[in-house]
């Protein structure tokens, strides 16, 4: 490179670069060197020159200290200057249009090359190692290509230079998503940012002004108090459930910051222990047992090196690719770090995933901003009631009011039905203000306090030790789930099974008692024996077996282990599917063969059988038809049929024939039956996994999935290379999605969840934890299962079991439709004590329930019949309907139906009773209003049953297994009777007799009636409109 003093710059001549030579390979070549690694630096220096050539066009038109530039286009020439034919030696020389001609170019512009070129080395590696492209690998250089173009050393790691260590955090850092603080003052500020605690608080202040103004000091600020008192409930509540929601789930921050975890670096040829967010590309990590994959990276060298990421997860030489986030779960050894941060293969992922709302969030934020609406309205009324009161106030100090006297009498009729409820009778709470505020409070905090609750039972209820839950809404969301996606790995365990048939001596036994006890002895020996005398560790079905015949031998398993001495132990082949033992009691010197395997291999070795009343027969060539045609039967019905076989030989070596059939048992997939409710509740179940279409597609058959056509079963590429238009028309139809990457399984659950499904995915693996962040609940399969998969899941079941997966799905849609059933519950009492007070109160001035009454009913009935109702367990038609769509409202047509009729019958005939109830009954206002009061209460009781179902008008059906519904009944109705004994003495109310207690059971038992018989022309439009 020349330079010019002209310029005072940096510049070079490009004739000085006009002739390259690039030589690759070539054995005549003194500067030759063979292998990838030169061939990567021949690529080198033509980007090298490519650069050259884009500098000089990008500054062609730049006056750099005074020279102007602008060459013509350079040509290029090459030629085979090749010698024996063993290596390619390609001359490369730029002919410049005259000699004259220079180029002069500024320093940085080289800076920008080696940046350009490093850029494209650098993604090019990246791309290698995600793509697991071992030939690229190779020609690449291998692991020490990789150290050289990283600037680092194999032994010695880099070196440990803070600017170089600083450089490479910057081009590429790590990527970090911390939590939001939620301290207190942060919920304390969320909890208070409401427009309803602002117009409140204007509500409580205007409250004692007005009062101190109209009564005094001393007894003004009451009403403003109790106001200021809702104010406190309102908001030390929701911090409260907050501060205990945070608690519930604290794994679940784990993931929301840098998980500070040390690991070992080489630098500067010693060992540092450093933090995992302070690892960069080019560090050489150690590796032991337990230690977490920092980064992307290459194997270099080690021992038994097995990580947890993959079925195949033995780390060596031919499978050097180690990616961010597994678990080194046995051996150790040293890696080289390739990418870090987003640049890994999960931190790509995870950059795709989107972290959407829970659809019940969604669904209970919606009801509660209605809530939010009604009590803003509220608010603003008793801002107006208590303006008005104010103002009548003044106008009633002067015994008139002046700007209504010349009004005509309807207009002065209705000021004066105002004034009668707005004016406060002096020495006394107002009771409209006061009966608001109740509401208000009653609403808003009432229903978010009994769903948790309820939420909180349903967790314990439906996990029961078996699985745990990171996310409080995990459970219930589980109720709403249209499509589960899971791995064949993930709870498919397809050898968990359970004994369903047991044929011995011909006939098929249900009871076992009805066979003879040398027969069942025998049949639970030849079971047990060939178990026992394993060495390797029992499959779960060999656990499955031996669990059946514990049962029926009990503790003799045990004796039958210590008295008996195995002599040999011989499996078949894998084909044959059997083994056998030869065992011999203590004491005795005959030997005794057991065999176990496949019925058809068992069979052939078999040459009699027991009878049920233990005789033996023959098996001849008729009777080993009808044998194996029962084998046929047991496996069309899907079941794994094992045969067992016995023989008492004084050889001491197996005998493989002439053995005694001791019986066939038919075994089940635990988990068929379960996928088969699943399906029958409307979920759908997609099978997506790595393995291929054949395999997958017997898996699905023998778990029950239905594949209707071939167009449910489709490739995992061809899914990805789809246009989103034909991705989002297929994915509904899929069954199966075969030879899958982690990356398809979230693309497919991002569509589910675009066409609407709530979606559950199942997985195990790291790299699986981005489609189970992206589903809306994600789980992941016992012990098996990844720290990181763990962690990024809402639950985990830790047998592994399927059944338990359908057992949380069950229990969630019951907490959902019992949390329906409480709504309703609750704004059936809210609108009909507010239609009885504001109609009373118009009419009469006064109200027959006051607000400590009111208050009274919403802790009796509120809180024991709630809990009754959210109790209630989960009734057989409740898994027929259909999931619960994100877009449905938890208040159904349905449910508003109920609940005005119900509210208008308690008004009707409770403001009925107010106008003639004295006159009828021939009664005092006080026991009238006693009367109304204890009505009301009973309203509530009896339609705690009505609430029970909220469609079908068989309300009693299955309330004999829910002792809480019983209990809080009988609580509430003896809770009634001694609020109304203590009412006599403390406060003057009127006692009732039995005729007047019997009037009021009988105006709450009507509710039964009017709930039948609305339900029942419901249904009758219903089906007629159906049928047509």
């Amino acid at each position: 490179m020349s330079r010019e003093s002209s310029g005072g710059g940096d510049h070079f001549d490009l004739e000085s670069q006009s002739h390259l030579l690039v030589k690759d390979g070539g054995d005549n070549s003194t500067t030759s060197t063979s292998g990838p690694s030169h061939r990567w630096r021949s690529i080198i220096i033509i980007l090298h020159v490519r650069q050259a050539f884009i500098s000089s066009a990008r500054n062609k038109s730049l006056a750099v200290d005074g020279i102007a530039v602008v060459p013509p286009p350079p040509s290029i020439a090459t030629s085979n200057t090749g010698g024996d034919g063993d290596g390619l030696n390609v001359e490369l020389e730029i002919i410049p249009t005259s000699p004259e001609v220079s180029l002069d170019v500024q320093s940085d512009g080289a800076d920008e090359s080696n940046k350009c070129n490093k850029e494209l080395q650098n993604a090019e590696i990246t791309r290698i190692v995600k793509a697991k492209d071992l030939n690229s690998l190779h020609e690449f250089g291998g692991v020490q290509g990789f150290a050289e173009a990283l600037d680092t050393d194999l032994e010695n790691g880099l070196a440990n230079d803070e600017d170089d260590l600083c450089c490479r955090r910057l081009t590429c850092p790590q990527s970090e998503t911390k939590a939001p603080q939620e301290g207190f003052f942060h919920i304390l500020w969320n909890v208070c940012n409401k427009y309803l605690i602002f117009l409140l608080l204007l509500c409580a202040v205007l409250s004692i002004v007005f009062g101190i103004l109209e009564e005094g000091l001393h007894t003004g600020w009451y009403e403003g108090a109790f106001v200021i008192c809702a104010i406190i409930v309102l908001v030390s509540v929701p911090m409260i459930r907050e501060y205990w929601y945070s608690w519930y789930q604290p794994r679940r921050k784990k993931l929301s910051k840098t998980r500070e975890i040390a690991v070992h670096v080489f630098r500067g040829g010693s060992q540092h222990q450093i933090s995992i967010s302070n690892v960069v590309s080019g560090d050489i990590v150690w590796l032991n047992k337990g230690d977490q994959i920092p980064a992307d990276g290459l194997f270099i060298s080690g021992e038994s090196l097995k990580l947890d990421d993959e079925l195949e997860s033995t780390i060596d030489d031919q499978n050097p690719f180690m990616f961010h986030g597994a678990k080194v779960i046995n051996g150790k050894g040293k890696m080289l770090v390739v990418s870090i941060g987003k640049d890994t293969v999960w931190g790509e992922m995870m950059s795709n995933v989107i972290n959407a709302s829970n659809p019940l969030q969604v669904q209970l934020d919606q009801l509660n901003n209605c809530i939010q609406i009604i009590g803003v309205l509220i608010t603003i009324i008793i801002l107006v009631v208590l303006f008005l009161r104010f103002e009548f106030s003044k106008g009633s100090a002067a015994s008139v009011i002046p700007d209504l006297k010349a009004k005509p009498a309807a207009i002065k009729e209705f000021i004066d039905a105002i004034y009668k409820i707005v004016k406060k009778p002096k020495g006394k709470t107002d009771l409209l203000t006061s009966s608001l505020t109740m509401i208000l409070v009653g609403i808003a905090e009432g229903l978010p306090l009994m769903v948790t609750l309820a939420l909180y039972y349903w967790n314990k209820k439906a996990l029961l030790g078996k699985a745990t839950t990171q996310d409080f809404l995990a459970c219930i969301t589980m109720g709403s789930v249209t499509t589960i996606c899971t791995d064949k790995t993930c709870g498919l365990n397809l050898n968990q099974r359970e004994v369903d048939m047991l044929y011995v001596s011909g006939q098929f036994f249900n009871n076992e008692s009805a066979i003879a006890p040398k027969v069942i002895e025998a049949l639970c020996k030849g079971i047990a024996t060939p178990i026992l005398g394993l060495e390797r560790p029992l499959s779960s079905m060999e656990d499955s077996l031996l669990y059946w015949a514990s049962l029926k031998l009990g503790p003799k398993l045990d004796i039958l282990k210590q008295e008996c001495k195995i002599v040999e132990v011989k499996e078949l082949n894998f084909d044959e599917e059997g083994c056998g033992v030869l065992m011999r009691k203590d004491g005795e010197s005959v030997n005794s063969s057991y065999w176990k395997g496949s019925a058809s291999t068992i069979l052939a070795m078999c040459s009699s059988y027991y009878s049920s009343e233990g005789a033996m027969n023959v098996i001849d060539e008729q009777q080993r038809v009808f044998f194996e045609q029962v084998i046929a039967d047991m496996q069309g019905k899907h079941l794994k049929t094992i045969a067992f076989g016995y023989k008492q030989t004084d050889r001491a070596t197996l005998e493989e024939t002439g053995l005694i059939l001791l019986g066939l048992l038919g075994l089940k997939n635990s988990f068929r039956k379960s996928m088969e409710d699943c399906i029958g509740a409307g979920v759908n179940i997609k099978l997506v996994s790595g393995c291929d279409a054949s395999e997958l597609e017997s898996i699905a058959l023998e778990c029950g999935l239905n594949i209707p056509n071939s167009d449910s079963v489709v490739l995992g590429e061809n899914f990805r290379n789809s246009t989103h238009k034909g991705r989002m028309e297929m994915v509904d139809q899929i069954c199966v999605m075969a030879s899958s990457l982690p990356s398809d399984k979230l693309l497919l659950v991002k569509c589910l969840k675009e066409k609407g499904h709530i979606v559950a995915m199942v997985g195990a693996r790291t790299d699986e934890t981005p489609a189970i962040k992206e589903a809306n609940v994600g789980i992941t399969m016992g012990s098996g299962s990844t720290e990181m998969a763990r962690e990024s899941s809402n639950i985990i079941i830790w047998d592994g079991d399927f059944n338990s997966l359908f057992t949380i799905m069950k229990c969630g849609r019951c907490a959902y439709e019992n949390v329906q059933k409480f709504i309703q519950l609750e704004f059936t009492v809210t609108i009909a004590w507010v239609l009885i007070n504001i109609i009373t109160t118009i009419c009469f001035g006064d109200v027959p329930i006051t607000t400590i009454q009111y208050f009274y009913v919403c802790f009796i009935v509120a809180v024991p019949g709630g809990l009754a109702l959210l109790m209630d367990p989960p009734t057989k038609t409740l898994m027929k309907k259909s999931p619960i769509r994100s877009i449905d409202s938890p208040m159904t047509r349905t449910m508003w139906r109920n609940i005005v009729l119900q509210a208008l019958y308690q008004a009707a005939i409770l403001v009925t009773f107010r106008f003639e109830g004295q006159a009828v009954l021939d009664t005092t206002q006080k026991v009238s209003n006693a009367m109304i009061f204890n009505s009301f209460v009973l309203c509530q009781v009896f339609n705690w049953f009505n609430a029970r179902e909220l469609e079908r008008k068989n309300v009693f059906k299955g309330i004999h297994r829910n002792c809480w519904f019983w209990m809080a009944m009988v609580g509430t109705i003896v809770l009634l009777a001694l609020y109304t004994k203590i009412a006599n003495i403390f406060a003057g109310s009127a006692r009732l007799n039995p005729e007047q207690w019997a009037f009021c059971f009988l105006i709450g038992a009507v509710s039964w009636v009017i709930d039948w018989a609305v339900k029942s022309t419901s249904n009758f439009i219903a089906d007629r409109f159906h049928r047509s």
